[in-house]
């Protein structure tokens, strides 16, 4: 698929390719009728011949039902969805700005406390609205997290591995983690679907915009010890490193239950509007089995990781560059 293809009788240009995975590659547009680019999700056509094709039809269709039902103005919004050409397309609003790990956790300066603290206060009220749709985004990160250009709000974007969930009922996780961000209920075959699953993932976010350092992935967290935001930035008021640490327990039970508990634990509401950069290393997404993970740490992941499953279904929606 090139630049230059007209979609819906000239309803859309594509204008140029701006994120690919093995599943999914997004486009910027052009909204003819309305005169404004926008953002395009596809599959990648090179699955057509996969046997999986109509179930990464049916996810990818889901992912923008889901995401049509969450209306936040730190969500991006889908505006339309159509299949053309035996290709499903999810049309949404375009986002000038950079991701949170492009802008600020690849150059590796942190930010100052007041500064994060206000980007992760958005994305806490975009999530409480995902939690209140009965969803869970399971990929909070900093990676899909945009700052609108020249603003100090953020978007929450990428839903493509969101889920449904049903009280603290054992379901099953698919394979799909981000290392550092995803708590260890991720990692295991069953384990119950909470809001705390994406405590975990925000106050992850949270640790690596104040540190510059991505997190222990949790399944290390056993035998390795996380240091506390406060032992690599001592400046850090006490009760954002508390804040931090309480979101980022190991077990489920030990988070606070909901976002909305979580962030009544943050200091203040104070903000420093002129952002410094802030990195470490990308992090990328990627397809793990409990199977692997348990090769990875040895016998005691094995007994903790209860049975192995088969690899997760990749997800068609997820591309590497976390554009959308």
């Amino acid at each position: 698929m090139l630049a230059g293809t007209i979609l819906q009788d000239g309803k859309y240009t594509l204008i140029e390719e701006i994120g690919r995975g093995g599943f999914g590659i997004t486009f910027k547009a052009t909204h003819h009728y309305l005169g404004h680019e926008v953002v395009m999700k596809t599959i990648n056509e090179r699955l057509r011949q996969h046997p999986d094709f109509a179930k990464f039809e049916r996810q990818f269709q889901d992912e923008a039902r889901r995401l049509a039902t969450c209306i936040h103005p730190n969500i991006v919004r889908v505006s339309d969805f159509f299949v053309e050409a035996g290709l499903p397309y999810m049309v949404m609003e375009y986002i000038r700005g950079e991701t949170l790990g492009d802008a600020f956790v690849l150059p590796g300066i942190p930010l100052p406390e007041a500064t994060a603290i206000h980007y992760i206060r958005q994305i806490g009220a975009a999530l409480q609205v995902v939690h209140n749709n009965g969803l869970l985004h399971r990929d909070v990160k900093p990676d899909n997290i945009i700052l609108r250009e020249g603003t100090q709000e953020v978007v929450l974007i990428d839903f493509g591995i969101a889920r449904e969930f049903n009280g603290s009922v054992r379901q099953t996780h698919t394979g799909m983690v981000s290392e550092g961000y995803s708590p260890i209920e991720q990692y295991l075959t069953q384990a119950p679907r909470t809001p705390a699953t994406d405590v975990y993932g925000l106050a992850a976010t949270l640790y690596a915009l104040l540190t510059a350092q991505v997190p222990i992935p949790a399944l290390l967290r056993d035998r390795e010890q996380m240091p506390s935001p406060r032992e690599l930035q001592p400046h850090l008021s006490a009760a954002v490193n508390q804040a931090v640490m309480r979101g980022m327990a190991v077990e489920s039970r030990f988070r606070p239950a909901t976002v909305a508990e979580w962030l009544q634990l943050l200091p203040g509401n104070g903000v420093n509007m002129t952002p410094q950069a802030l990195s470490t290393y990308a992090v990328p997404t990627v397809n793990l089995s409990a199977q692997q993970a348990a090769t990875l740490l040895g016998k005691t992941a094995q007994n903790r990781l209860h049975k192995p499953s088969a690899l997760g279904q990749p997800n068609p929606a997820i591309s590497p560059k976390k554009m959308y």
